[in-house]
């Protein structure tokens, strides 16, 4: 683990390092992450705000609407869509809905004078997170930020090196865990830069790999067997890792994708219930 610039989740809302870019498109540095949750986690507590539905495309406003809700002491819930049945479900656990949709309250709306810079508590700090629902009904599994810190450790110990500063570019959401964990609280806390939107296509993940000296895919089987021939893969074979989550992969596609990559896919075997890793 790179200790140099490495910082565990429940310290990211102290210093402000403005040297430490996060994102691109647009550009936000960690000193304006910093300084946004701790205005939004004032608006929050200004509410009175328990508990909070957190449902953003964005994934650096994702992270600055759980950053603030911890600073705050909210509970957050992570639904897995915006359909009706699903605010139905959950309408009786969370006073607000902050999402992109008109009619709910958006990031804007919350900014005030920010709270004190504070380190988080790793116990008190919870998120729910909603399981696929494709054994039953969709339930929800609580996690404490102190599992959280431990899996992106465990990332970081296993992968980090050899991904350096690769931008992490992603076709799966950060709603669930694996791409919260890989795509969003990880590259926070290993100062390496993430691509703010989804990009559920090939062509979509191709341009943005462009973008970037070296770069690595949190991808899904569905994406991944679907990338043919018509893609620039000597210009692709610079990907540092290719992680693959969300069901298994066919035997063929990760052939394809180790003779034209050079390696094998990493498939993560994980879920809401076990964690980013079973």
């Amino acid at each position: 683990m790179d200790r140099m610039n490495w910082l565990n989740l429940e310290h990211l809302l102290l210093d402000a390092l403005p040297d430490r870019l996060l994102t691109l498109a647009p550009s936000l540095d960690h000193a304006q992450f910093r300084d946004q949750a701790l205005s939004v986690a004032a608006g929050l507590q200004a509410r009175g705000i328990t508990h909070l539905a957190v449902h953003l495309e964005d994934a650096a406003d994702l992270a600055i609407a759980l950053f603030a809700a911890w600073r705050a002491g909210v509970h957050v819930l992570l639904p897995a869509d915006l359909q009706g049945q699903t605010r139905e479900r959950w309408a009786n656990q969370v006073d607000l809905w902050l999402t992109d949709l008109p009619g709910d309250t958006h990031l804007s709306d919350l900014r005030a004078a920010p709270l004190p810079a504070a380190a988080l508590d790793l116990d008190q700090c919870r998120l729910s997170l909603c399981t696929s629902g494709s054994s039953g009904e969709p339930k929800l599994i609580e996690k404490r930020l102190r599992q959280l810190a431990n899996e992106v450790c465990g990332l970081e110990q296993l992968w980090g090196a050899e991904l350096g500063s690769a931008c992490m570019i992603g076709s799966v959401a950060t709603q669930h865990i694996y791409g919260l964990l890989f795509r969003l609280l990880w590259p926070l806390c290993a100062a390496r830069p993430f691509v703010r939107r989804q990009l559920p296509f090939a062509e979509d993940l191709q341009r943005a790999s462009r973008e970037y000296p070296s770069f690595a895919w949190v991808a899904s089987p569905a994406l991944l067997k679907r990338m043919g021939d018509n893609l620039d893969w000597p210009g692709l074979a610079a990907v540092r890792r290719v992680f693959s989550s969300g069901g298994a992969l066919p035997a063929e596609a990760a052939q394809s994708l180790q003779q034209r990559l050079g390696q094998w896919p990493t498939e993560i075997l994980g879920s809401s219930e076990t964690g980013g890793i079973a």
